[in-house]
């Protein structure tokens, strides 16, 4: 039976009579198509325990329908939509809700940022700096992901969870985090989280109380500073240079004000890509060695570096348990793969898993499961040595690119490693108006058009090199038909 209750809808405070109403709702549904000719309808006894309404007034809608000569009554068989009505292309049901909500609406927390639209990755598109997943080893993780749930192992992953995540990726990232980034710990120290952006949510929960003062940058994620501001804290934005957060900007302000954290992003600063130095990591781990802040440093996207090896964390230098590490697998895999961590010392990581128990209780575990043996196969590790040759080819011809075809029009530093370029264009040019007629070139740009006016981030790696070469040519004629 169709959901006669969803699709008709009583109005006691209506002048027009109830059985009318029924009467006018089934004639809308017959010409919209959607209730065809020789349709049974459903007995008046039945419709009036569906309505919650008496029979009878049903009955007297069904007497107005007949009349009408919208319905017929076949003997023995029921009433029928009269069969000898037009054909009507069939639309879909459309539930009519009330115009009114409840009262419960006017109540809601509204947060002061816009939900990201669902949209589709076009052919031609430049975005922000995001992997390329062909590069990635998805095919073997799911492979192992299938061999895990069908073995003999799978019951216990399945049904033995945990929210600080899956025991064997946490021992075997362990390890992982202390050959590749010197972090030294144990699985205590590891908290598993749906991908960095959790564990910002995680922790800004846990550590933040309204009115703390935090310090970004000027320039800085603009995800963690919309959930920074959820939680009330007081954001203190220093300028960005050369080298990153302004040290000397942010000992003025710890010398001024009692400061809970700073969120910092020191190998590749988002979004400007710059690279903290030996001597500022120093001093800004002596700063909150003095004023007694925590640092949370998000390493979004440690494995990528072109020029030597890459910085070690600053939490590596750590002597004081003040750094708090975030790190993710999606800039290795791909970004709807949410397999994210956070390395602090276990008190913390302890506190993070009674709030996350609250929002995710167990995570993933056979996906968790799958990665750790992946790591443990070190075909992470084989896949990420050829993202790193692919990437740092794309940068190079990205940058040649760019600067031989739009010359004084552009400026940018090459970068030392990461997936993106920080690019100011010449007075004159707006980034929101390149978004505008990008699009009308057929390119989609997938950047932040209100972040600075003429600056943006272009990513070069998820595309490959002939890709990158027709996006270009539509991005070189797209800037000069801006200027």
């Amino acid at each position: 039976m169709l959901p006669w209750k969803s699709i008709i809808t009583i109005s006691k405070k209506s002048p027009r009579a109830v059985y009318l109403q029924i009467a006018d709702a089934i004639v809308d549904e017959i010409l919209s198509g959607r209730v065809p000719q020789s349709h049974k309808m459903p007995g008046t006894r039945l419709l009036a325990l569906e309505l919650n309404l008496n029979r009878k007034t049903v009955a007297t809608a069904y007497d107005e329908l007949l009349a009408q000569g919208w319905l017929e009554i076949i003997p023995s068989r029921g009433t029928f939509v009269k069969k000898s009505l037009p054909v009507v292309k069939q639309q879909p049901i459309q539930i009519k809700l009330q115009n009114t909500p409840g009262r419960f609406i006017e109540n809601l927390a509204s947060l002061p940022f816009m939900a990201n639209p669902e949209r589709t990755q076009p052919k031609n598109c430049i975005d922000d700096g995001s992997p390329d997943y062909r590069l990635a080893p998805i095919d073997s993780l799911l492979k192992t992901a299938r061999s895990i749930s069908k073995g003999s192992i799978g019951r216990s992953v399945l049904l033995n969870s945990s929210s600080f995540g899956d025991i064997t990726l946490r021992k075997t990232l362990a390890s992982y985090l202390s050959t590749t980034r010197a972090l030294n710990g144990t699985e205590e120290n590891i908290l598993i989280t749906r991908g960095s952006q959790m564990a910002i949510y995680l922790l800004s929960t846990t550590l933040f109380r309204p009115g703390d003062n935090v310090i970004v940058g000027k320039l800085n994620y603009k995800y963690a500073d919309q959930i920074f501001e959820a939680q009330g804290v007081n954001l203190i934005k220093v300028p960005v240079n050369k080298s990153g957060l302004d040290i000397n900007a942010l000992e003025k302000v710890c010398t001024e004000k009692k400061v809970r954290a700073v969120y910092i992003s020191p190998h590749h600063h988002y979004p400007t890509t710059v690279t903290m130095p030996a001597e500022n990591r120093m001093k800004l781990l002596a700063l909150a060695n003095q004023h007694d802040f925590a640092i949370i440093e998000d390493d979004y996207d440690y494995d990528y570096h072109y020029s030597g090896s890459p910085i070690l964390p600053l939490a590596s230098l750590d002597k004081s348990g003040n750094v708090i590490y975030i790190g993710s697998f999606s800039k290795i895999l791909v970004p709807s793969i949410r397999i994210g961590y956070v390395f602090a010392h276990p008190r913390v990581t302890g506190e993070l898993a009674k709030l996350r128990r609250m929002i995710d209780k167990q995570g993933d575990p056979i996906m968790e499961r799958s990665l750790a043996e992946l790591i443990r196969e070190n075909e992470v590790q084989r896949c990420l040595k050829k993202a790193v040759t692919a990437y740092k080819e794309r940068r190079d011809y990205f940058c040649t690119s760019l600067s031989s075809g739009l010359g004084n029009l552009i400026k940018f530093d090459i970068p030392d490693g990461g997936m993106a370029i920080w690019a100011t264009f010449a007075p004159g040019i707006l980034v929101k108006d390149l978004v505008v007629q990008a699009e009308k070139n057929g390119l989609r740009l997938n950047i932040d058009p209100e972040r600075t006016p003429h600056s943006c981030r272009f990513g070069f790696a998820s595309t490959n090199l002939g890709e990158l070469q027709t996006n270009l040519a539509l991005l070189i004629k797209t800037v000069k038909e801006s200027y």
